[in-house]
């Protein structure tokens, strides 16, 4: 029990860092852009801040962190609850991991594309920037686009929703807000898709809050859930000694 308590708890710590890190990814890219939101639809703006590549770099290392890698754990947790309780299980667990890793590996390869290219844009002469320009957008979309806006959020949106089906039943409220996380990965596939811009944006901002709203209500709910078996271990180890004197 205590080992088992121990692993929640860890869990639910690394869960609620997710969250933490996911808000400071949207903090720094605001600043990196210096407050131009513009720039995150439009990527030959960023090139306008290349002063800022430092500060890019590590918006795309603590997105690469928080939106994804530390969502490992509560991954691997949801799938050991739930195992048993629906057949989709492993398909529901599997697009948790295709999300995390496809998201993942797209900020890796921003995270070492654009530091490079905004210091060579900051240095070059404009007709070399010119040349520039079009490489950055198109580095950028492939991953915007196509990895993360289209087939991530197509796995992130079957994960999602699927676990907060079966998390609904526990608790109404982790359970629905992971399902409004995954609708919203939804629209923006779908949106993006289709070239529905606005529906797509809708659903990219809704599931970067809730990127950051459902890891920390989950992860505070799992440390409360294992501080509540720890205080209850050893009210049952007493009794278990009571009832042995009572033996003697």
């Amino acid at each position: 029990m205590k080992q088992l308590s121990n692993y929640k708890q860890m869990v639910g710590l690394v869960t609620v860092l997710a969250g933490v890190l996911s808000a400071a990814c949207l903090v720094l890219g605001a600043y990196a852009v210096e407050y131009n939101f513009e720039a995150f639809s439009d990527p030959t703006l960023v090139l306008n801040y290349a002063h800022n590549y430092r500060a890019a770099y590590w918006f795309l290392i603590l997105d690469m962190a928080g939106y994804y890698l530390l969502l490992l754990p509560v991954i691997f947790y949801l799938h050991q609850q739930y195992k048993f309780h629906s057949p989709w299980v492993p398909l529901f667990t599997f697009s948790g991991l295709a999300y995390v890793l496809v998201g993942a590996i797209g900020a890796g390869i921003l995270a070492a594309a654009w530091p490079t290219l905004m210091q060579q844009y900051e240095s070059a002469p404009k007709v070399n920037q010119d040349f520039l320009e079009p490489l950055f957008a198109t580095v950028t979309n492939m991953v915007t686009v196509g990895l993360w806006n289209i087939l991530e959020v197509l796995f992130a949106a079957t994960w999602w929703i699927g676990f907060g089906m079966l998390l609904r039943r526990d608790n109404k409220v982790i359970g629905l807000l992971a399902i409004v996380a995954g609708v919203a990965c939804l629209l923006d596939s779908v949106g993006t898709m289709f070239g529905a811009k606005l529906l797509a944006e809708v659903g990219v901002n809704v599931y970067l809050v809730m990127g950051i709203i459902w890891p920390i209500v989950l992860g505070i709910h799992l440390l409360r859930q294992s501080l509540n078996q720890a205080t209850r271990q050893p009210v049952k180890a007493n009794a278990l000694e009571t009832k042995a004197e009572l033996y003697v």
